[in-house]
């Protein structure tokens, strides 16, 4: 075993969860009859090609939102003023982290795998109104994408 060809990220979904893989390039050599991992010379370059990392706080963002409205859904809350008091929150910020289950579907595995343009973080959500119709959605990200 020289050296481990790099396996393809992939992401398993199902109806209930999301399950990510991590690509971690190694290789493997013999030293003095031992087999050693070592990651490979250009290890920076290889990790740059094959994974794309998301931003953390706007994932978490978009798993607050989700988890707050299957709560209201669900009739566990009433409101996001009733979630706003049990978390310790200020009622905007619950109010303005919900509005992230309104994105279209492919922005929101856009975030997830790493490829939203790169102003568009959390705090861009914040101080921005997001469209109601999914169309002007990706117009306003695209503009977004053209102004970095």
């Amino acid at each position: 075993m020289n050296n481990a060809q790099p396996m393809g990220n992939s992401v398993a979904t199902t109806s209930d969860h999301m399950e990510f893989s991590t690509f971690i390039p190694l290789k493997f050599l013999k030293r003095g009859g031992r087999s050693v991992v070592e990651p490979p010379e250009n290890v920076a370059q290889v990790i740059k090609d094959h994974a794309q990392l998301p931003d953390t706080k706007l994932v978490e963002g978009l798993t607050r939102a989700f988890y707050w409205q299957r709560l209201i859904d669900e009739g566990i809350v009433r409101s996001g003023v009733e979630i706003a008091r049990q978390e310790g929150l200020d009622q905007a910020t619950v109010n303005e982290c919900m509005r992230l289950t309104l994105l279209d579907p492919k922005i929101i595995d856009s975030i997830l795998q790493g490829t939203q343009p790169k102003g568009l973080n959390l705090h861009w959500f914040t101080k921005h109104t997001i469209p109601g119709l999914w169309s002007e959605q990706h117009i306003k990200f695209q503009a977004v994408s053209d102004s970095k």
